[in-house]
């Protein structure tokens, strides 16, 4: 009961956020038509890319408050922050209080996925963890269809101010469900709580291994560059590539068509065949469709390769955050996920700046495209390069993690005997 409470609250609360980061793209031709503002390409892209600069400080927020606070009290806050950010874009008069309201949905969403990784797999039995998390997460994808939903009938009508407040409402209706029904109290322990930002990520360090740990920083940059990057001018891009405004438009919807699928499905496979090796194969997937892009196909066939994109981009996101939550002890999982997804959030930061600075250059669409596959690519290439440790768990005593062949305790007490891959 507890795993379906947290796994169902969390996925609520990840609706939302997915809906509030995703809907940005939706919403960039609007805001360059917007006459009162008078934005460019530079100004819109620089407001794509705060958000992300918000999620880096969410995301480090949550590393040092998620094993302190507890998970509940984390993901109240993170909510509470992103709710009031989507009234403040809602209500914002100008350029500036725009910008800060973003800022501040990115606060609140760094801070929030983290803690919802570290949540689902404290409440999940371990032979289902990768699949709950995916659950979970796939909130995010599915934020992501209705924001490109109701964008075909808000934007439209009542411009993107409608888009922010129809975020902003069920968000706030969501936070006294949190507050009655979200379970209290965390598996962190007291030295967890008691630890310093140096101490949690030392801890992190000789949890995880140096190679392992700076592994998924580098595949978490280049994931959410791809991610941020192409939700933010995949509809220019297929109008530069010649597809109509509508079908532009709707390119983006069938992304996050393909993320959820993309996720619901890499969650079952990574338990059946290895996470690792199941997220490289969707980064490869991801960089593939890219290419095959560049040559322009009919607008069906460009569907299905954009599905494969969006599962190979938002997909493997989410997998990367099931697999470092999984990676790392209760004691030092907040801290674990929360540094992984700040360092990959400059490559958030970085996405919607990389992709106007490329369509700024003047560059072809070909290479336009082609730009976007190469952090996929090298994605698939890092995930790879990882190597894998085997956690004997057994039915007397600690269980026993084997790393290039020699035994080391690992902190959390098992009762079944099972074996597990993880990167090192």
């Amino acid at each position: 009961m507890k795993t379906r409470i947290v796994t169902a609250l969390c996925l609520f609360a990840l609706v939302l956020e997915g809906y509030d980061i995703l809907m940005y793209g939706l919403v960039v031709p609007s805001l360059l038509k917007y006459a009162p503002w008078g934005l460019d390409t530079a100004q819109v892209g620089w407001l794509g890319s705060i958000a992300p600069l918000g999620m880096l400080i969410g995301a480090f927020a949550a590393a040092a408050l998620g094993d302190r606070l507890g998970r509940r009290a984390t993901l109240i806050g993170a909510v509470a922050v992103f709710s009031a950010a989507m009234l403040l874009c809602a209500l914002a008069p100008g350029y500036e209080m725009f910008a800060t309201g973003r800022l501040g949905i990115g606060l609140g969403a760094g801070t929030l996925m983290p803690t919802a990784a570290a949540a689902i797999v404290e409440a999940s039995p371990p032979a289902l963890r990768n699949r709950m998390v995916t659950v979970g997460f796939a909130g995010t994808c599915v934020g992501g269809i209705l924001a490109g939903v109701l964008s075909l009938w808000l934007v439209p009508a009542y411009g993107f101010r409608a888009m922010f407040w129809a975020g902003a409402v069920p968000a706030l209706a969501l936070l006294p469900l949190l507050w009655r029904f979200f379970p209290r109290g965390s598996r962190s322990d007291g030295a967890a709580r008691a630890a310093g930002p140096v101490a949690r990520t030392a801890q992190v360090f000789r949890a995880g291994g140096a190679r392992a740990t700076i592994g998924f920083w580098v595949a978490m940059a280049l994931c959410l560059l791809l991610v941020f990057g192409v939700a933010a001018w995949l509809p220019k891009l297929m109008q530069n590539a010649g597809y109509g405004l509508a079908a532009a438009l709707s390119f983006l919807l069938i992304l996050n068509v393909g993320a959820l699928v993309g996720t619901l499905a890499g969650g079952a496979l990574a338990d059946r065949y290895g996470i690792q090796a199941v997220t490289a194969v969707f980064f490869l997937g991801a960089g593939v469709a890219l290419l095959i892009l560049t040559a322009q196909p009919p607008t069906a066939a460009a569907y299905v390769l954009v599905l494969i994109a969006g599962a190979g981009t938002t997909g493997t996101q989410i997998l990367l955050n099931a697999y470092v939550a999984a990676y790392y002890p209760a004691e030092c999982r907040s801290a674990g996920v929360g540094l992984a997804l700040g360092v990959g959030r400059l490559g958030a930061i970085a996405g919607p700046t990389y992709g106007a600075w490329i369509i700024g250059f003047g560059a072809g669409y070909g290479w336009q495209i082609t730009a976007f596959a190469i952090p996929a690519l090298l994605g698939a290439g890092v995930v790879m390069s990882l190597g894998t440790r085997r956690t004997e768990r057994r039915a007397t005593g600690p269980a026993v993690t084997v790393v290039d062949g020699a035994p080391a305790p690992i902190s959390e007490p098992l009762t079944h005997h099972r074996f597990e891959e993880n990167p090192t």
